[in-house]
């Protein structure tokens, strides 16, 4: 599951996502500073980074894990599920950068600082299917990048190889592959903001049934197809955008709109699949942004105004309540 999202505005280019899962993986917001050094368990080298990171992961056996995140030069990129369709080689291949996919986002953000470096050395990398740990299974992932000039596009390795997508709705969810995605919507070129026109059908007046009727058919359910047109539906049809402020509140509303509450997706095991937390990070401005599912209110990031070489921060579950009286 998940549903990432990016749009440009004149107070800043907005990247993030919700993270729809049936578990916890114990994350949490966590910076790098540049220099921080890692294990590249696929070649064994160490790896130093050359820009500082900070986004939502987890740390396994000392290594850094990323979900989604935002380097200093305000190159964003996340990960989300792509069970059917994802492929990976079972080992390295000569002449090629390998990398466990797990990486692939430290790999971006370290190295690259715009969509235009990532097209350009993306043939030169290769997803190698090496765990982290015994116990940890491989994610199957596709990946969604953004700059802050409001370029996008989507990363994805099937059996067919590594490849890009040009983005231009500015949202992703999960299988199948991108460019489908972009077909399906289509089928939807009827959906409008605005009420339908009234019509007469034998000499009986039809006027819809209530204001919003331009949506209907519009999809309501949880499947990705379904969230990715409801996702491009509400970017396509942003309002003014006047702060900083409204652009944020803009972007959670949207992701609101595609959250999954508790309850209404039970998966495999009877576990119930939810948004844990919901992130938007101002690629502009180096501000790392998150809510989490017990806590509506909204935590804020300076990665500017972090100096350890590697800091994690509280993930907050208590929801916070201003009280008026």
């Amino acid at each position: 599951m998940c549903t990432a999202l990016g749009f440009k505005t004149d107070f800043g280019c907005f990247f993030g996502r919700n993270m729809d899962l049936s578990y916890s993986f114990n994350q949490s917001p966590i910076y790098l500073n540049k220099g921080f050094r890692y294990l590249n368990p696929v070649t064994n080298e160490t790896i130093a980074l050359n820009r500082s990171i900070i986004g939502m992961g987890t740390v396994i056996d000392s290594h850094p894990a990323f979900a989604e995140g935002m380097n200093s030069d305000g190159l964003g990129c996340a990960g989300l599920n792509f069970s059917r369709y994802a492929y990976y080689e079972k080992n390295a291949l000569d002449g090629k950068i390998n990398l466990a996919p797990y990486d692939f986002i430290l790999h971006v953000l370290s190295n690259f600082s715009s969509v235009a470096e990532v097209k350009e050395n993306l043939p030169s990398i290769e997803l190698v299917s090496v765990p982290i740990n015994k116990d940890t299974p491989i994610a199957t992932l596709h990946w969604m990048i953004c700059d802050r000039t409001g370029a996008s596009i989507v990363v994805e390795r099937t059996k067919n190889g590594l490849t890009y997508y040009d983005n231009p709705v500015g949202v992703m969810t999960n299988d199948p592959t991108f460019d489908w995605h972009l077909t399906n919507l289509n089928e939807y070129i009827k959906i409008s903001p605005f009420d339908c026109n009234p019509t007469v059908w034998s000499n009986h007046q039809l006027k819809g049934l209530g204001v919003g009727n331009g949506t209907l058919g519009l999809p309501g359910d949880f499947e990705s197809v379904s969230r990715f047109v409801r996702a491009a539906f509400l970017r396509s049809n942003l309002p003014e955008i006047d702060c900083e402020n409204d652009a944020l509140s803009a972007f959670f509303h949207i992701l609101d709109n595609v959250a999954m509450p508790k309850g209404s997706v039970i998966v495999e095991g009877n576990r119930a699949s939810y948004t844990l937390y919901s992130s938007c990070m101002n690629l502009d401005k180096g501000i790392y942004y998150f809510r989490t599912y017990q806590n509506s209110r909204i935590s804020a990031i300076n990665m500017n105004s972090v100096n350890e070489e590697i800091k994690l921060f509280d993930y907050d579950t208590a929801q916070d309540i201003t009280y008026l009286n």
